[in-house]
């Protein structure tokens, strides 16, 4: 029997938490905001972070000076043949490890930043090598049983020059180039340089110039040139990549010279790939990164792909996962002009449900790239009739909602959200059971078959974020960390086979050390926290003019938390908000974004709050990927989380991964059993995204596991 539920208002607390604070959370590898361009202007950074309803803020970051000029070049130094030729006899230039070095000057350098936060977001093995202070020496560079320790070189400049008291100095003196540049031509290891000018210092690039210029706020467009498609392939070979907050040196390739051009603005070179005299293979850019812009986003996995060939620990692919919350539940109803209405608010009607449906298939169409594209609905059951038909109405009201939803149930994943929506911070074990068993009940009742394993709490309460007072529903929430969870809601869980609870990027006690990761519970390991993210798309808010008197309500020059010059138009924040999502996709997160259904409803003529986000989101995707957008149902994106926590488990561990060039193969092994990601290699259950080739191995403590190396050449 369905229990009579206690009044329910979807997220009232939330909104009422987020009216009273900001919480600014920035991360290591936080997944930052795009650029805000041309009439916007260039904010100094995304909306503040409130809880329940914002993003990651993501922080600006000194655009790089010009490098110094130099001249001269640095002399080759080539071994003698007989020391080349027993090198080559004794096999020992033929094996390095699957990990990168960075080169950089010192902390400040801002390419550290930018090469370790695209490392780190694919969960690469990787060391940083500080120039002005740490001598590079051969036993850098190859260990005592002659493996190469690195198959990898990122320099965060070409010239690795640094300042000190008025003065330019090299971080790597002649000798220490010429070991560099010996180690990657004995082992074949190619080296990529996020910034380089022309000239012949250290080396020549074959780059001559043709002027140089800062960027600001207002793009210019790059494109890929043929050379530069082959090596950045996951990218539309039509792409036109905004560069903003850069320092430029606009060049061209110096005839006869070994040299393609990979990236250009127009006639001038921006990017190229060029060989050495000596045979050694260099990709540079001519231009400033760094990890917050778009265009690292979209070029930085691409250099690391190609200096490793591909070959590296971890994995970069990109998704978009939506979840909608409350579904069966009402939902406080703000207006245009500041009210709010408690009651009756606002319920999903059958024909927002079959209109739902209908942009749904509208947006696989349009987007073919996210063919596989479907809506996590995560319900509330208490309202379910449990004598609806299942006949589908297109012009029905509420009353139809649960025939409606049982016609379509097939075309939408379904999450369990707890039956009557309480907060779960202090509920005794017995209603913390109910409430998730008898959600099952009611949602299996009409076919709606939502996994056992997965429960998205209400407010995402139970979880250690709530205000001391249980009484006080409107002053800001704390956050107690995961230790301060109810553990007669994780005892009630555990005991119902939950594996997976829904967190909040909102909150840093839920969010987990590595991204992609999960975060095992403290107080009940068989239970992981996989964070969401929120979005400015308010919970409940139905239309346009709805949402953009909310969102200037707290974002406008007069509003709550002021952030913009002036207020926006709906489109300008969709186009902002889509941003957001964009540079979350970009970063390879597969996090689902979280709305509410006040954001389906059919607001005219069949568009919705949620499809207008989700269509711009996917539009600005397209624009740059050729590689399909993956989207997952919850068992599936959860169990990655726990891929993931387990690779960087094994990177803690010491994993070792030893490619060989001349048997083609990839040697693994760990002191500890896990589990490990590795792309470049083909082994049992290996999967393919565009031309990369990923590899889940199953280790045992060790044990040598060998697997067919596939370099991208």
């Amino acid at each position: 029997m369905v229990p009579t539920r206690p009044a329910r208002r979807g997220s009232t607390r939330t909104a009422l938490v987020a009216t009273a604070v900001v919480t600014v959370l920035i991360g290591a590898w936080s997944p930052a905001a795009a650029q805000a361009t041309g009439a916007l202007g260039k904010p100094a950074a995304q909306p503040p972070n409130v809880p329940g309803l914002a993003q990651v803020a993501r922080p600006t970051e000194a655009r790089p000076a010009p490098l110094p000029k130099r001249s001269g070049s640095v002399k080759v130094v080539k071994p003698a043949k007989p020391a080349r030729a027993a090198a080559a006899a004794a096999g020992l230039n033929d094996q390095v490890a699957l990990r990168a070095l960075v080169i950089g000057t010192d902390a400040n350098d801002f390419g550290v930043a930018t090469w370790k936060t695209t490392l780190d977001r694919v969960g690469a093995s990787y060391d940083v090598l500080y120039d002005a202070t740490t001598p590079l020496t051969t036993s850098t560079l190859v260990r005592p049983d002659g493996v190469g320790r690195y198959n990898a070189i990122l320099l965060t400049n070409s010239m690795q020059v640094y300042e000190s008291n008025g003065s330019y100095l090299s971080g790597l003196d002649p000798a220490e180039w010429n070991i560099l540049w010996a180690y990657e031509r004995n082992f074949g290891v190619r080296q990529a340089a996020l910034y380089t000018s022309y000239g012949t210092w250290p080396e020549n690039y074959c780059l001559t110039s043709t002027g140089e210029t800062g960027v600001g706020s207002t793009p210019i467009n790059l494109s890929l040139t043929p050379t530069g498609a082959g090596v950045f392939d996951y990218l539309k070979s039509s792409i036109q990549i905004p560069l903003v907050q850069s320092y430029v040196y606009r060049t061209a390739i110096t005839p006869g010279c070994s040299a393609e051009a990979t990236i250009t603005n127009g006639s001038d070179v921006l990017g190229v790939r060029t060989t050495s005299t000596d045979g050694r293979e260099r990709l540079a850019l001519t231009f400033t990164s760094n990890q917050y812009l778009m265009h690292s986003d979209l070029l930085v996995y691409g250099m690391l792909r190609w200096a490793s060939k591909g070959m590296f620990l971890g994995e970069q692919r990109h998704h978009l996962n939506v979840d909608i919350d409350d579904w069966f539940n009402a939902s406080d109803h703000y207006y245009p002009d500041g009210h709010v209405e408690y009651t009756p608010g606002f319920q999903v009607s059958g024909h927002d449900t079959v209109n739902l449906d209908n942009q749904q298939a509208a947006l696989r169409t349009a987007h073919p790239q996210a063919a596989d594209f479907k809506l996590n609905i995560a319900y509330n059951g208490a309202d379910i009739d449990p004598f609806a038909g299942n006949t589908c109405s297109p012009n029905g009201g509420i009353a139809e909602l649960t025939a409606t939803t049982k016609c379509l149930k097939d075309n939408f994943r379904w999450v369990n959200h707890t039956l009557n929506h309480p907060e779960l911070n202090h509920t005794d074990y017995a209603t913390s059971y109910a409430e998730i068993n008898d959600n099952r009940a009611a949602g299996n009742a009409i076919g709606l078959n939502a996994p056992d394993s997965v429960l998205k709490t209400p407010e995402y309460s139970g979880l250690g974020v709530y205000n001391p007072d249980p009484d006080d529903d409107t002053s800001p929430p704390v956050d107690h960390g995961l230790a301060g969870s109810n553990p007669e809601l994780l005892r009630a869980a555990k005991d119902l086979n939950v594996k997976y609870l829904h967190g909040n990027m909102s909150f840093a006690s839920h969010v987990p050390a590595n991204l992609n990761a999960a975060k095992v519970h403290p107080l009940e390991p068989s239970i992981s926290v996989v964070p969401d993210w929120p979005t400015n798309i308010a919970y409940h808010v139905t239309t346009p003019q709805e949402q953009t008197a909310f969102y200037n309500s707290f974002y406008g020059p007069d509003g709550r938390f002021p952030y913009w010059p002036q207020n926006l138009t709906y489109e300008q924040i969709i186009d902002y908000e889509a941003g957001v999502a964009l540079a979350h996709v970009a970063s390879g997160a597969i996090y689902a974004h979280t709305f509410h259904i006040a954001n389906v409803r059919d607001y005219g003529a069949g568009r919705t709050l949620l499809t207008d986000w989700i269509d711009a989101a996917m539009t600005k995707y397209d624009a740059f990927y050729s590689v399909p957008l993956l989207n997952q149902d919850w068992p599936a994106l959860a169990a990655y989380t726990s891929t993931r926590t387990a690779h960087f488990a094994q990177l803690g561990a010491g994993v070792d991964p030893v490619y060989d060039r001349s048997t083609g193969s990839i040697t693994v092994t760990s002191p500890a059993a896990g589990t490990l990601q590795i792309s470049g290699a083909q082994g049992t259950g290996a999967s393919t995204y565009g031309t990369d080739v990923t590899t889940t191995l199953a280790l045992a403590a060790d044990t040598a596991v060998t697997v067919t190396a596939v370099p991208h050449l």
